[in-house]
């Protein structure tokens, strides 16, 4: 009763007239100031907080200092702490627009700047947070969550100016009450979604393990909310953070990753375990969080990389990885996720690389044949099969094509493997050939199924990359399996090619198939002979691109660009197709502007920049053409390659003058060739370790003569320092003796102006006694 009473008599005014909001706010505002009994202010700010939402403007301009000051002052009374930050609160949100009215008055974004300009008002609101009452932690950390929303970076410099800012931010962690925790977890997420200072800090105040145990807790990736914010929480402190991440791995929360995924059985050690009871979608978000928590880890081109990817393999983490890739009973979007976490953990890694290719998986069964006894199928034949399979989403098709890459990324041994397993006789399991089944999902293309040919034809292209010996292999293989033809792999896929051309199916399997041919005879003479004994295959290149109607222009820059790599990578060895003949076909036949510009429309093309995004990144929302397939035309990993060579060829196959490269690939050396190669390039090596020798010399004598100098110009400025110091005293001396001298002049002055006035009154006097005064001095008087 006292408040209400307090507050109806400041409403009344004077003589009991009613006063407007403006007075009100100021006599309030008056009372919180000036007031002596805390129950008088307290009520003061009752009364604020009741008027700042009809007279926010009033409360926010004459109340803001008033308020900041009870938190100074009145720190110890729980009560009016409490309402001052929410009165606070509710000056610094922001409104929203009222009916009619077009935008707000953003008067919560003006007194947010007005609040933070001081830091040292929010080092009162975090040392607030130490005050265990709950409505006051939970007023604070709202207040400073508005702040936060309102103006992120001035606050995060708040923070950091703060000795213990986030020290405080972090013992919110660490509160038994699920809603002030919860709270200060949203908080810190928001916190440290932009600030690297801020995610060092945070991360150096034992953020991993608070959050793990809060995992724990909740129950794992099976728990509610709370693990997904915990785990995005330490996604923000890990991404783009590499000290964050050496700091994750050197605390040993990478080998906690395991428990995290919680798909192992411990009595069936790295079998696939998974659950089989549906899975919900905050689990299925809690499962794809922990995988992108993977995929940061080891993110490609890293420093870090090798070493956490070293790590994932001795602490079993790719066995998990592959049982939830491949195991069918996973929900497709944790699927996906598991694909790409698996493929980033085995690139460029031997080991990794080497755990897949000797893990196996239980072949999926369909109701129409079920077995009771399911054999199991290798890692890569399941991988295969994902990929050129038509039931699958393109989006799990890519992500299974981008692990197969991975695993062929830098591993040589492997990719010549998998070329020898496209012979009929490697057998696979389930009955299959894992050759015959990817041959047939590359040359028997499907019409239904655009993309299955074209997965198939990716994946060839990455056994071959970077790779002669896989491609001179290649050469060899005749898959009679498909035909009674014994025609090599590379002519029957220019076979499939024309075929596909015929029957105008649509342009990405037309692609698949030039695209392999490319990457097949680029640095590969041998490709390019084989390729060129056969005369149609010439011939139908130079048709496409002479046409000037009825061809795609893809499809006519890239077979432009097959020209070029037949002329670039041609060694002369068969003299009825050399360089010049190839030169001058492209330059009477077709004309070097038209191939100069089918090669720039190949460059321009819209299936040219799509394909910069490479399979491991494609999303449910990719970009669909008019026929709503996925606006996916290349692997990235080609156009790279196009790129890198595109003007180089083009400059040499159109140049009339150009003649044979220097840089040949020499299938084989007789032994006193080789002895010849050898001894030019420890000649060369000599010669390169004698004038670097030289070079260390000049480097050590102009190390020396530059440390001479250095220490005579040392030896010049400390004498220069030394005369500036004696001069410097010099000078203090005589303006010293110059203000003594000064002073006495100034004594001097005053004892002549007293004898003046002295004199004057002496003369006045005689002059009265009738004295005659013979002075000039006097005409004054």
């Amino acid at each position: 009763m006292d408040l209400f009473s307090s507050f109806h008599s400041v409403l009344r005014g004077d003589r009991g007239a009613p006063q407007t909001g403006a007075e009100t706010v100021e006599k309030l505002c008056d009372r919180v100031v000036n007031s002596t009994l805390l129950e008088d202010r307290r009520a003061a700010v009752t009364a604020l907080k009741s008027c700042a939402r009809d007279w926010k403007l009033d409360v926010g301009t004459k109340g803001m200092g008033a308020l900041v000051n009870v938190l100074k002052t009145d720190r110890m009374d729980v009560a009016i702490i409490k309402v001052t930050i929410e009165t606070l609160d509710l000056l610094c949100s922001k409104d929203l627009p009222q009916k009619g009215a077009k935008v707000s008055d953003d008067l919560g974004l003006m007194f947010t700047e007005i609040f933070i300009k001081d830091p040292k008002n929010v080092t009162i609101i975090l040392d607030i947070l130490e005050e265990y009452d709950f409505y006051v932690r939970l007023y604070a950390i709202q207040f400073l969550a508005t702040l936060l929303a309102n103006m992120p970076n001035q606050l995060q410099d708040c923070i950091l100016a703060s000795p213990v800012g986030v020290s405080r931010l972090m013992d919110l962690l660490d509160d038994r009450r699920e809603v002030i925790r919860n709270d200060g977890l949203l908080l810190l997420i928001s916190l440290t979604q932009s600030n690297a200072e801020i995610q060092k800090i945070v991360a150096f105040e034992n953020a991993f393990d608070r959050l793990l145990v809060i995992i724990i807790e909740e129950d794992g990736i099976d728990g509610g909310i709370i693990v997904q914010d915990c785990l995005q929480l330490t996604l923000n402190l890990l991404r783009y953070n590499v000290s964050n991440q050496n700091f994750f791995r050197e605390s040993s929360c990478i080998q906690k990753i395991q428990y995290l995924i919680n798909a192992l059985d411990a009595k069936k050690g790295h079998e696939a375990a998974v659950p089989s009871k549906p899975w919900s979608d905050q689990k299925i978000a809690n499962t794809a969080l922990v995988m992108d928590l993977i995929r940061i880890l080891v993110v490609p081109n890293s420093p870090n990389t090798a070493i956490n990817q070293n790590v994932m393999g001795q602490a079993h983490i790719i066995h998990t990885l592959i049982d939830v890739a491949l195991n069918n009973a996973v929900p497709a979007k944790v699927q996906i996720q598991a694909l790409r976490a698996m493929a980033d953990s085995i690139r460029g890694n031997p080991s990794n690389q080497d755990v897949l290719s000797k893990s196996f998986v239980v072949a999926d069964m369909s109701e129409d044949n079920k077995q009771k006894d399911a054999s199991p199928m290798s890692a890569l034949f399941a991988l295969i099969t994902i990929a050129t399979c038509t039931a699958e989403s393109f989006v799990i098709r890519a992500a299974a094509a981008y692990a197969l890459e991975c695993y062929l990324h830098e591993n040589h041994d492997a990719q010549v493997t998998l070329v020898s397993a496209l012979k009929t006789s490697t057998v696979a399991q389930n009955g299959q050939q894992l050759g015959s089944h990817l041959m047939s999902s590359f040359l028997e293309f499907d019409r239904k199924d655009v993309y299955k040919s074209w997965f198939a034809g990716t994946i060839i292209i990455h056994m071959l990359e970077g790779n002669v010996e896989a491609r001179k292999e290649a050469l060899n293989l005749q898959p009679r399996s498909l035909d009674d033809d014994d025609s090599s792999l590379l002519h029957k896929s220019m076979f499939a090619l024309l075929s596909a051309h015929r029957e105008g199916v649509d342009i990405r399997v037309k692609l698949g198939y030039l695209c392999l041919i490319a990457v097949w005879l680029c640095e590969c003479p041998a490709a390019v002979q084989n390729f060129l004994t056969e005369g149609a295959n010439l011939q139908f290149l130079i048709e496409q691109v002479s046409q000037s109607s009825g061809v795609d222009p893809v499809v006519q820059g890239l077979a432009a660009y097959i020209l070029g790599l037949c002329y670039e990578y041609n060694d002369d060895s068969d003299a009825n197709m050399t360089r010049s003949s190839l030169q001058s076909l492209v330059v009477n036949r077709i004309g070097v502007d038209i191939y100069m510009s089918r090669l720039e429309r190949l460059r321009s093309s819209n299936a040219f920049t799509a394909g910069l995004t490479n399979l491991g990144s494609i999303s449910d929302d990719v970009e669909v053409d008019e026929n709503g397939l996925p606006a996916v035309y290349f692997d990235s990993s080609f156009i790279q390659l196009l790129k890198a060579t595109l003007d180089d060829i083009s400059k040499s196959i159109t140049n009339p003058k150009s003649k044979k490269p220097q840089r040949k690939l020499q299938p084989v050396l007789d032994d006193t060739a080789e002895k010849s190669v050898i001894q030019s390039y420890k000649d060369i090596i000599a010669n390169q370790d004698q004038e670097i020798g030289s070079l260390k010399q000049k480097i050590r004598e102009l190390e020396d003569r530059l440390q001479l100098a250095l220490q005579s110009h040392a030896n010049q400025v400390d004498s220069l320092n030394g005369s500036i110091t004696k001069l410097q005293s010099n000078i203090d001396a005589n303006s010293a003796k110059f203000v003594e001298l000064e002073k006495e002049q100034e004594d001097l002055l005053v004892c002549l102006a007293d004898q003046d006035i002295v004199l004057k009154r002496y003369r006045q006097k005689l002059r009265q006694y009738g004295e005659v005064i013979e002075s000039d001095d006097d005409a004054d008087a």
